[in-house]
């Protein structure tokens, strides 16, 4: 496993883990519980400091380029009333398409 993917890997496992949790509990216990609510934010965190991170960090793709894919990603998003698979995959969309372009 290359170094770049590992922490994403980590990162997806665990999101993966505390929504299959949720799944679980979720026929037991009312959507107001207290345990749901710490799942769905602890998910929610660990996928907001990947895509900060993504944003951040030294990678293959210039800030401009990160920073375009991350504003039609929070516009689709609000768009599509707050769906976040059509609004990361808009945004990595974008991220080629700018990359593409300026290149």
């Amino acid at each position: 496993m290359t170094e770049g993917w590992g922490p994403l890997l980590v990162a997806a496992l665990a999101t993966l883990l505390l929504r299959a949790t949720g799944l679980a509990l979720a026929w037991r216990l009312p959507a107001t519980h207290p345990a749901i609510a710490w799942a769905a934010a602890v998910s929610e965190a660990a996928l907001s400091a990947w895509v900060v991170l993504a944003l951040v960090s030294p990678g293959a793709f210039p800030v401009a380029v990160r920073l375009v894919g991350a504003g039609v990603a929070l516009g689709t998003f609000f768009l599509t009333g707050r769906r976040l698979l059509p609004g990361m995959a808009t945004g990595l969309a974008a991220i080629w398409v700018a990359d593409w372009l300026l290149r």
